[in-house]
């Protein structure tokens, strides 16, 4: 089975508004370390890139969603009732797509338009479509889902399945993350990443149908990692609800498969036999504020390199933001954007953290573990030494390193910092 590398579209956030549109899709599909362009560039202008390396040997999709809301899917009847997106039709026949389609004629449609051939098209395939003043559009494929939509009829699975897809890269805040993509369907495949670990949640629906029909659950890990825009945020303007109630999981509502698979996604939900499952893991582009749960005070940076970092009451200044960076599975860079300085820990028991120019030595990693039953609690341990970062005194404070005793002096928030602070 194949795998595939795409830019997730825009993520929503956990608390939903009952919004039945979906924000501009910014979908970008990309291979590992590669980025690729938008589609939907006129088609007089040169093409954007897309790498070649989009399809792995390993099952799964890592996607980078981008997709802000979904203005371009009619917000009363869904894509059925826009003229000429038909699902009858095929996306290339001259009827399927006319040229004064609303998605061809403003930019949120095209971008909703290029994840939804993104999704349906195999990479290497595309259509070309004009809106009403005859601009013509390219719009690439690449993950391949649903093939047969290109020339043939999309009916009620394909709907669905491409529905999922597209919701799965929905980000309400337009901000890019790495996500990973598994499904039933052999393009996608059950195969997980040690690169993203913790299950955000399931999507699945018929966008096409009339009201939309758009929905998600939890999965076990949607309070961890948090990023924006995504489920377990301050989400605004979500396209999709839970169907099952307010933080409901997805084990106890959806038909997982058998076998050895059976933890990996679902394979279907409610009424639905298309479901996307997501993963995750920290954003290394969201700022994230770390505080004591002992305290609330929060780790800060000096503007020094050397300097030991403190502990302060909590503002969102940006001495309070770090980046967390993934630099092997498990293993995290923690640094500070005031100062552009890594953490590390000082040498000895009881040692302060301090902050010094990144190298990539091993006392600069860091394992950020959850605590059991903690909702977006962890410990933040050395790589080196197993030494957690523990909050001593409250504001201000110090930070240093001990070994695990599972205190709440050892227990940390880490959570994208406010949008009142950015």
């Amino acid at each position: 089975m194949l795998g595939i590398i795409s830019m997730p579209i825009a993520p929503s956030s956990h608390r939903f508004s009952p919004l039945l549109s979906f924000a501009s899709l910014s979908l970008l599909l990309v291979a590992p370390l590669a980025a690729a362009g938008c589609d939907g560039s006129p088609a007089n202008e040169p093409p954007p890139n897309v790498s070649d390396d989009a399809i792995s040997s390993d099952n799964g999709l890592a996607a980078i969603n981008g997709l802000a809301a979904i203005n371009g899917l009619a917000a009363i009847n869904g894509l059925a009732a826009i003229n000429g997106l038909a699902a009858i039709n095929g996306l290339a026949a001259i009827n399927g797509l006319k040229s004064t389609a609303p998605l061809i004629d403003t930019a949120d449609g095209r971008t909703t338009m290029s994840y939804l051939v993104r999704c349906a098209l195999a990479q290497g395939h595309s259509v070309t479509l004009k809106d009403h003043d005859g601009t013509a559009y390219t719009f690439k494929g690449q993950i391949g889902l649903r093939p047969q939509w290109e020339t043939g009829t999309c009916d009620n699975d394909c709907q669905q399945e491409l529905s999922a897809c597209l919701m799965a890269h929905v980000n309400t805040t337009g901000h890019h993350v790495g996500l990973w993509l598994v499904s039933d369907d052999p393009v996608l495949g059950w195969g997980l990443s040690p690169s993203y670990p913790y299950q955000e949640g399931s999507f699945f629906g018929n966008v096409f149908s009339s009201p939309p029909q758009a929905y998600y659950c939890d999965g076990e890990g949607y309070d961890l990692a948090v990023v924006p825009g995504r489920l377990g945020a301050d989400q605004s303007g979500a396209p999709y609800t839970n169907p099952f109630g307010t933080n409901a999981a997805c084990k106890k509502n959806c038909m997982a498969p058998p076998g050895p698979n059976g933890s990996s996604g679902y394979t279907s939900c409610n009424k639905f036999k298309h479901v996307v499952t997501v993963y995750r893991d920290w954003d290394a582009n969201t700022p994230y504020q770390v505080c004591s749960r002992a305290t609330g005070a929060c780790m800060t940076a000096p503007s020094t390199s050397g300097g030991n970092i403190t502990m302060t009451a909590a503002t969102g200044a940006v001495d309070q933001q770090f980046y967390v960076g993934r630099v092997t599975p498990g293993q995290y860079r923690l640094c500070s954007i005031s100062s552009g300085l890594c953490l590390a820990p000082a040498p000895g028991t009881a040692a302060p953290v301090q902050q010094a120019a990144y190298t990539g030595a091993t006392n600069q990693l860091w394992t950020i573990k959850p605590r059991d039953g903690g909702y977006g609690d962890y410990f933040v341990c050395a790589s080196s030494s197993a030494a957690c970062a523990a909050a001593t005194g409250t504001a201000p404070g110090t930070l240093q390193t001990d070994s695990l005793q599972s205190v709440a002096a050892q227990e940390w928030t880490i959570a994208p910092i406010p949008d009142a602070f950015r």
